[in-house]
């Protein structure tokens, strides 16, 4: 099963008005342990060409890659390499804390499940290059001055997944696509990848 498909399933059928040409494509497919079917196939995959889109054209995926990784870190709990209730501090090497808060500890449990207090407003979880994941930790406006980590508030947020991900390659020295592809997206014999540039079959 391609990778693509489980992202498609999810996706928005609604497309917006306005020229076919400028429509994005959209695709939908119903799937389960055995089988992937196509409902939905909408819109053009290539506009050079006027190509239709099909559900067999490889996409690229957004929030739905948070459960994979998700994936990733149970299989190093299960190797007893992440613990998640400890404070990811410990394993980044620098503090992890809302300065609201600052004696709430921010751990993986937190993060998987959107209760640690990050924020992602003004586009704040995109760390470009030449920012360090600390740097941008430290911007005050990425965190809940109102809700302290672990106190039940929910707040869904981008940002908890970078950190995610950089505890990963802090205890295991792998980067985080191959990582995933060793942990995750192999054993399932997944065609997918996380990036785009490398690791990803001449198909994906």
């Amino acid at each position: 099963m391609r990778f693509a498909f489980l992202c498609c399933a999810l996706a928005s059928l609604v497309l917006p008005a306005g020229p076919a040409s400028a429509r994005p494509a959209s695709v939908a497919v119903a799937f389960d342990r055995q089988t992937v079917r196509p409902v939905l196939a909408e819109g053009l995959a290539d506009r050079a060409t006027d190509r239709q889109v099909t559900a067999a054209d490889p996409v690229r995926i957004a929030s739905i890659s948070k459960l994979v990784t998700a994936l990733g870190v149970m299989r190093l709990v299960d190797q007893g390499q992440l613990d998640l209730g400890r404070d990811v501090s410990a394993y980044l090497g620098f503090p992890v804390r809302n300065p609201e808060f600052p004696d709430r500890p921010i751990t993986l449990r937190l993060l998987l499940s959107h209760q640690s207090s990050l924020l992602d407003g003004e586009d704040l979880y995109i760390i470009p290059l030449g920012m360090t994941l600390q740097q941008r930790l430290a911007d005050p406006r990425v965190w809940d001055r109102d809700h302290a980590p672990g106190s039940g508030w929910f707040h869904y947020t981008n940002l908890n997944f970078p950190v995610v991900a950089s505890v990963m390659e802090r205890v295991t020295g792998e980067r985080f696509d191959v990582l995933m592809s060793r942990l995750v997206l192999q054993p399932l014999a997944l065609d997918a990848c996380f990036n785009w540039g490398a690791g990803c079959s001449a198909s994906a």
